[in-house]
């Protein structure tokens, strides 16, 4: 009986050792979906999508008349026309959602008024064409750094992956990975030009912080034209911001002397 047993053991031992040596997954650590247990590849690394999205920042507040009425359709408007391709910020300014952050963006996109919109650093005229059209040419222009992310909220922490790697031969020089934590679905009373204000306007698009306190990110490096960052973000306490409705977004800066650029993002 405790050969037979032994016997057993043996056999027992052998086939898990096959079986975490056959253990097929992804084996790159620059993947999202690496398994780190993985010995065989099996093909299911994932990797950025090469294509080109277009960050539009929007100063805006709830003291702002003009804010909760063209500036919302045109924000509304773009995500109807470029579902996937545009994402509003909203840099919101003297109001309950301001934050160091917002401010920080603020004083370096240095808009003329509020409502305004930016494409990337880029100032826009106060038009729903001239906005559109800007997206649209950035949107079709070349990317430079395509981009992935993955996140998960628990105990108010953020938790956030996210894969970069460099296209069309960009250099990679000078890069910033700004990991920002964003909120939908704050109600707050909103001011209305030419109807009375709004006590269940909802805020979508919220900057709450960046995950590592820089306004730009921190300096990133490519190894053979990737990487990938981890970061965790401290989530506000619950009472002040809704953890189910937050969200992680990632954006690519190039930095050129004083100027800071968007070259993509990921959501």
């Amino acid at each position: 009986m405790k050969k037979s047993i032994s016997t057993l053991f043996t056999i027992s031992c052998l086939m898990l050792f096959l079986t975490n040596c056959s253990k097929k997954g992804c084996t790159d650590p620059m993947s999202l979906a690496y398994d780190a247990e993985a010995k065989k590849d099996d093909g299911t690394c994932t990797y950025p999508v090469n294509e080109q999205k277009a960050l539009v920042f929007k100063a805006t507040g709830t003291w702002c008349p003009y804010c909760g009425s063209w500036g919302q359709e045109f924000s509304d408007d773009l995500a109807t026309d470029f579902p996937g391709y545009a994402e509003v910020v909203a840099l919101h300014a003297g109001d309950e959602f301001s934050a160091d952050i917002n401010n920080n963006l603020l004083d370096y996109l240095d808009p003329s008024g509020y409502p305004h919109f930016f494409v990337g650093a880029t100032d826009i005229p106060n038009s729903y064409s001239s906005l559109s059209s800007a997206v649209q040419s950035e949107i079709v222009s070349a990317t430079e750094v395509s981009m992935a992310l993955s996140y998960s909220v628990s105990d108010g922490s953020m938790n956030v992956k996210v894969q970069t790697q460099v296209e069309n031969s960009f250099s990679g020089e000078n890069c910033y990975l700004a990991i920002y934590v964003m909120e939908d679905g704050q109600v707050a009373e909103q001011q209305i030009a030419g109807s009375p204000s709004n006590p269940n306007f909802v805020h979508n698009h919220i900057l709450r912080t960046e995950a590592t306190g820089q306004t730009f990110g921190q300096a990133i490096t490519f190894e053979d034209g990737k990487n990938l960052t981890e970061v965790n973000a401290t989530l506000a306490p619950s009472i002040l911001w809704n953890h189910d409705n937050c969200y992680a977004l990632a954006v690519m800066w190039q930095q050129n002397g004083s100027d800071y650029e968007v070259l993509n993002f990921a959501k």
